[in-house]
């Protein structure tokens, strides 16, 4: 028998973070139509821009990277924050990643999108990002909801800092490039061939 691990110790903490990635990837499978909907929308696309801020912009930052792999099968991809990229340009799809969809950088960045006529997905952990006027997800959008993770597992530990999202987040940009390689029938030999070294 497995001795159960004493609380707030590192066994007990893996435990429940392996428990908040099972409820992510059940999150992600459930919302399959809305996936195969982000890819359709990704293939169709001008182009690709992708953004967040602070740790979320990591994740984000790394599916831009895996887009760019891809790069013979899917449009260009850039990475909204860099200083050499293509503008906006109607028909083209803008891909956010925010836990709470509030900070003010990230409301102008979507309302110009779309004032340049983008198209606009959302990974969040929030059914609605509002916050700011209307709030940033509008009918039309498509919106990709990750679980928050229980504390309770954690206790007596806290849950610090909201970590809990970017872990979520990572875990779907890596179920969605797995599922655009596998329906895009991409040779994993691309990810070599267009990887930085």
């Amino acid at each position: 028998m497995t001795d159960v691990p004493a609380p707030g110790t590192v066994g007990a903490i893996a435990i429940a973070y392996t428990g908040h990635c099972v409820r992510v990837s059940d999150a992600i499978a459930a919302q399959a139509g809305a996936i195969e909907a982000l890819i359709d929308v990704m293939l169709s696309a001008g182009a690709i821009h992708c953004y967040a801020f602070g740790r979320s912009g990591h994740a984000a930052a790394s599916l831009t990277i895996r887009l760019r792999h891809f790069q013979r099968f899917l449009p260009p991809a850039w990475w909204v924050g860099d200083q050499v990229r293509n503008p906006f340009e109607p028909g083209q799809l803008l891909i956010v990643f925010s836990r709470l969809g509030t900070r003010f950088e990230l409301v102008e960045l979507v309302r110009h999108a779309r004032e340049r006529g983008l198209a606009c997905a959302f990974v969040t952990r929030m059914p609605d990002m509002g916050g700011h006027g209307d709030g940033v997800i509008r009918p039309g959008d498509i919106v990709i909801k990750l679980p928050s993770m229980d504390p309770d597992p954690l206790s007596p530990a806290p849950l610090y800092g909201g970590g809990d999202f970017e872990i979520a987040a990572y875990l779907f940009q890596e179920v969605l490039i797995t599922r655009i390689g596998f329906r895009c029938a991409v040779p994993a030999s691309d990810v070599e061939r267009f990887h930085v070294h």
